[in-house]
């Protein structure tokens, strides 16, 4: 596992611990909550990715909301209310949408180049989506009029011919904002985010997994290792930074005794009190020598 990776999954591992009381049993699974709170990141990088696939798969959509000026100019001049009751409600339906969707898209284009908060692209990729059905529902059902006037039926053959311009645009926005990414080349780099995404999920997962069982035995060596040793007197990060060094010590067979203190060390710099880093080293010098 590659540095930055293992580097994540301590911190996530030192959250969980941190968010015990010294008499909490460390639960089955990892609290959902915080996993979530620790993949945050990975999220807002595959939002971000996909906002700019999105982008850039929807270009030339604007073609399609520019032919409506003239389309309904020649439905108002055909003036044929009752007849084109259908088509018509229908076409202004879907330029709506049209407008709607080049807003969101806006939004998105303004907040990659501004800010890049996720959460704002995320709204935005979700109305953008919401218009995109409701301008195919719309269009679907203007080409579904069978106009018997001439007039309306030379805009219904309009209407039909933007439709089928609209069809490929319509269907790589559904594809952007799905679960199938391997199908356009352009999303490959969301596949690639949301991939890190399961990784890092699993990885935590497992390694909670591992370290779950040994806890009570973890503790035990480290009241060993501490005079006057009580759970409630021991600060909570200094405790779950022990804990994670404990156990890569105890049981990690992968991880030199080195390699896990010196590691506890830096969390202890990172998260922990000025003392933090000399009570961490001591301590865990002592379990390795009790090892």
């Amino acid at each position: 596992m590659p540095d930055t990776s293992r580097h994540r999954m301590r911190e996530a591992m030192i959250q969980f611990l941190y968010a015990l009381r010294p008499t909490d049993a460390l639960p089955d699974a990892p609290d959902g909550d915080i996993l979530s709170l620790l993949l945050e990141p990975a999220r807002d990088k595959s939002t971000r990715a996909r906002a700019r696939a999105v982008l850039h798969l929807q270009q030339g959509r604007e073609k399609v909301l520019e032919a409506f000026p003239g389309l309904l100019q020649n439905l108002r001049a055909i003036n044929a209310p009752e007849e084109s009751t259908g088509i018509g409600a229908n076409l202004e339906a879907w330029h709506k949408q049209e407008e709607s969707l080049r807003d969101f898209l806006h939004g998105l284009r303004y907040e990659l180049n501004g800010n890049k908060d996720a959460t704002r692209l995320r709204e935005s990729m979700e109305g953008a989506g919401l218009s995109n059905r409701s301008a195919l529902k719309a269009s679907g059902q203007a080409v579904a009029c069978e106009p018997s006037l001439p007039g309306l039926q030379n805009l219904h053959e309009k209407v039909l011919a933007l439709r089928e311009q609209l069809i490929p645009l319509a269907e790589r926005l559904v594809i952007s904002l799905g679960d199938e990414l391997s199908t356009i080349p352009e999303l490959k780099s969301v596949a690639r985010a949301e991939q890190e995404i399961c990784r890092s999920k699993s990885s935590i997962e497992s390694y909670y997994r591992k370290l779950h069982p040994h806890l009570d035995a973890i503790d035990q060596r480290i009241a060993d290792a501490i005079d006057n040793y009580s759970p409630e007197r021991l600060d909570r990060v200094d405790r779950a930074i022990l804990r994670l060094g404990g156990y890569e010590i105890l049981f990690a067979e992968d991880v030199p005794v080195a390699v896990a203190i010196n590691e506890a060390i830096e969390l202890a710099r990172s998260f922990g009190t000025t003392e933090s880093p000399g009570f961490i080293n001591g301590v865990l010098d002592r379990v390795a020598q009790n090892a």
